[in-house]
Parts: C-alpha cells; sequence; structure tokens
C-alpha cells in the first residue's frame, strides 16, 4: 500500500513539476523523464490489488486519471493504414540532428554516411531541415550541400554558417527545398555551443506562404562515456552529469520562451520542428508546442523514439505543425549506427 501511495505521488509530481520553469526550480527539469515508466507501473497496482480484493486500487486511480494528458503527449495511438492518401497540395517535411554527416574527429564514418545518404535519397522530403550539417568547400573531404542539392534535386537552400575551421570545414544549420524562399534569418538562440541555433524561412508552397523555424536547443553536451551513468552510477561521474544537465534546463527554457515568442508573432502557416532536446512531458515541448499540432501524435504510433542513446523511450525530435495543416501520414527512419533518426511527416494546407 505505501508503495502504491509513494508510485502514485511520485507520478503526480513527474507530471505536474513540468509545469514550473526549470530555470526558476531546476528539479523540474527531471521531473517528466521517467514518467514514461512511473505511469504504467503505477496501472498495474489497480490489477494487483483487485486480485486480492481490496479497495486499495482507488490509491492510483486519481494519479493516473490527472496525467492522462501526459500520455497523450508521449504516446502515439494510430495504427498502420491510419494515414490520409497524398493530394495535389501535399508536401513532406523532414528533420535530421545529422551528427556532422557522420564526420568525428575530424575523421568520417563511411558507413554511417552512406546510410545517411540512403535513408535521404529513400525519403526524398520536399524539404529537408538539418541540424549539425557540416560540409567542406574545399576538394579533399565530401561537400555534402552540393551532393545532397545534386542528388535530392533542390533548387533551394538557406545554410547558416555558424563556424569554420581551416578554411574549408563549414558547420552549421541548413534548409533544403524544393520550394522557393523568400525571406530567410538566422535567430539567436544565447547558447554557449555554435551548433545549437535556430533558423527561420518563408517558402511558396503550392502557392501559399508558409514559415518554417529550424531549431536546434541546448543539449546536454554528455560525453560517450558519460551516458553510461544511467546503468552504472558512479558518485563523481552522476555529479558531473547532473550539473550539465541542470545548465542544459535552464538553457532550453530560455530558448523555448524565445520560440514562443516567435510562433505568437508568426500570422502564416507555420512549421516549427527540429531537435529540442527535450521529451514531450517537459517545460520545454509545452512551451514551444502550445496550441500546435504534434506530427507523431497526428499519424504516428508507439513511443516514437528519436534518439538511440540512453534509453528506447527518447523522444526528442520533433514536427509542429501549426492548425493551418492536416497532418497525412508520419515517418522515422531508424538506422543503425544513427544517433538521432530523420522523421518526415506529410503535410498538406487546409483549404
Amino acid at each position: 500500500m505505501w508503495s502504491n501511495i509513494f508510485l502514485a505521488t511520485t507520478l503526480l509530481f513527474s507530471f505536474f513539476l513540468t509545469f514550473t520553469d526549470p530555470a526558476v526550480f531546476w528539479p523540474a527539469g527531471f521531473a517528466g523523464l521517467p514518467f514514461i515508466y512511473l505511469w504504467p507501473a503505477c496501472f498495474l497496482f489497480i490489477p494487483l490489488w483487485i486480485f486480492y480484493r481490496r479497495r486499495y486500487w482507488l490509491i492510483s486511480l486519481p494519479a493516473l486519471l490527472l496525467t492522462l494528458p501526459g500520455v497523450g503527449a508521449s504516446w502515439g495511438f494510430h495504427t498502420t493504414g491510419a494515414a490520409l492518401p497524398p493530394g495535389p497540395a501535399s508536401f513532406t517535411v523532414m528533420t535530421f540532428n545529422c551528427s556532422s554527416m557522420g564526420l568525428l574527429r575530424y575523421k568520417t564514418d563511411t558507413g554511417r554516411l552512406q546510410r545517411m545518404y540512403e535513408e535521404l535519397e529513400k525519403a526524398s522530403p520536399d524539404i529537408l531541415c538539418l541540424q549539425e550539417f557540416f560540409t567542406n568547400s574545399g576538394t579533399r573531404a565530401p561537400n555534402h550541400l552540393d551532393s545532397i542539392r545534386r542528388k535530392l534535386k533542390y533548387d533551394h537552400y538557406y545554410f547558416v554558417n555558424h563556424y569554420t575551421n581551416w578554411q574549408n570545414w563549414h558547420y552549421g544549420t541548413i534548409i533544403f527545398s524544393r520550394f522557393p524562399l523568400v525571406d530567410t534569418a538566422a535567430i539567436d538562440l544565447q547558447n554557449v555551443s555554435p551548433e545549437e541555433k535556430m533558423i527561420t524561412a518563408r517558402l511558396v508552397v503550392h502557392g501559399d506562404t508558409v514559415r518554417l523555424l529550424s531549431a536546434h536547443l541546448a543539449s546536454q553536451n554528455l560525453q560517450k562515456n558519460e551516458y553510461t551513468v544511467v546503468t552504472a552510477p558512479n558518485k563523481d561521474q552522476a555529479h558531473g552529469v547532473m550539473k550539465k544537465m541542470k545548465a542544459a534546463f535552464g538553457l532550453r527554457s530560455m530558448q523555448a520562451q524565445l520560440i514562443r515568442r516567435e510562433i505568437a508573432a508568426t500570422r502564416e502557416p507555420l512549421i516549427v520542428l527540429g531537435d529540442f532536446n527535450d521529451v514531450p512531458v517537459s517545460y520545454t515541448y509545452k512551451t514551444i508546442r502550445g496550441g500546435l499540432q504534434d506530427a507523431f501524435l497526428a499519424q504516428g504510433s508507439g513511443l516514437g523514439r528519436t534518439f538511440s542513446a540512453v534509453a528506447p523511450h527518447l523522444r526528442i525530435d520533433y514536427i509542429l505543425p501549426g492548425p493551418h495543416f492536416t497532418v497525412e501520414d508520419f515517418f522515422i527512419y531508424r538506422r543503425k549506427g544513427f544517433e538521432h533518426f530523420p522523421i518526415m511527416a506529410r503535410l498538406s494546407l487546409k483549404p
């Protein structure tokens, strides 16, 4: 009974603390991370108490009902075949944190790079937004900007070069498009990392102007060995991980509010997408999404995992269309070796 009370209370804190700004109260940043495990654990107490013919199942019920919106934000309930057929006004948009196109310590993982190109060519989105993009303008390394434009037949692009090494190694954020770009800009997210920026563009899509916001919010900046702190805790390492995460929660809070202001100021049909580095039960997600749709929830199924490390439930990459759009279909392209999985939505503007 006391275990059930403790679990139900923890579930309530996990959900409702995410309405609190982590910049003001930092534990709120951690609160939503275990939600997707706490809810089913709390639910399992109900058949247990019914089996033992005890009314203690009433302990779980209020907590489960009050936190149902968290389940709705985390789990897609659509089955295969539920997608809407494409029409003449349909178009596809993809977001992908491409992790510098397989580049690590100035060496390219050729296997991973090949798989990236295979997935991009298979999906062939009309609009492609890449975060942590890398290209080389020299002759001794791949020029991914030109290669992607040529292979996927993009006539338009907007590349924001966040920083350059050795004159030819360019790192940034990019939008490729088969639709004309009529207005573009980079928006400073006031982040400490030069790779984490937001870019915006207005596109003419089937005769209508659509605004796109592609964002990469503050990451935890964890090293590969620090991910193991979840499964093999080490006191000193755990302290360092917690410190990094607390700093990132505060940064994302500020960035989410900045993006919310951009959304509020937009009059055209809007699509917000990118790597938010936070789960659906979080202050970041709630602040940015507001009244926007979540393409995964509209047409996806399951937990929609988009990040391959740490835990099997991390959905941190999003496509959030405004109410002007119909979400016709949604896709996740999972391949071995990808840190983030590309996600794509097929949309159309409502008449």
